[in-house]
């Protein structure tokens, strides 16, 4: 019973020691993967690692309508080659907000920038409008409907 109890306890800890590393290394990709969709360009260092599993969830579509693999690829080589230059560094640094290249000068540039997708798994700005428009549409048609019952009582004998 107490190495039921043991095993039971240690095959608990290697599960979660386990979990962690495989959601940490999922992150790492889409990491990569998110940081170009801001500006289509991937502005962070990210270990060699992370560029491995960003080209593995690269999509058929992704290879023929952007150029997000030979960007991945190009940041594979430069990781690889801060490795062997530098040793096994694995450390990811994000850049700063100001050296995005990003400005939103405008009131609408802004609105925009805080509503809009930051992420590759977000919801588009055309899709959002494109979905009000639609609300606005039933809308009125409902509108039409009420009025039109409305006015064909008062003119009921």
């Amino acid at each position: 019973m107490k190495t039921l109890v043991i095993s039971a306890a240690v095959a608990a800890v290697a599960a979660l020691a386990l979990g962690a590393g495989s959601a940490s290394a999922k992150s790492c990709g889409n990491a990569v993967i998110n940081d170009w969709y801001v500006d289509g360009t991937i502005d962070a260092r990210y270990p060699a690692t992370c560029y491995r599993q960003a080209l593995s969830k690269v999509t058929d579509q992704m290879r023929i309508y952007s150029d997000l693999p030979e960007q991945l690829e190009r940041g594979l080589r430069s990781a690889v080659t801060r490795a062997h230059v530098l040793g096994k560094r694995t450390t990811i640094t994000q850049p700063s907000r100001s050296t995005q290249g990003h400005k939103r000068s405008g009131p609408i540039q802004r609105v925009l920038g805080e509503l809009g997708p930051d992420r590759a798994d977000s919801i588009p700005i055309p899709l959002m409008i494109l979905g009000g428009v639609a609300l606005l549409l039933i809308a009125a048609g409902a509108a039409s409907v009420v009025v039109r019952r409305l006015n064909g009582r008062r003119n009921a004998p």
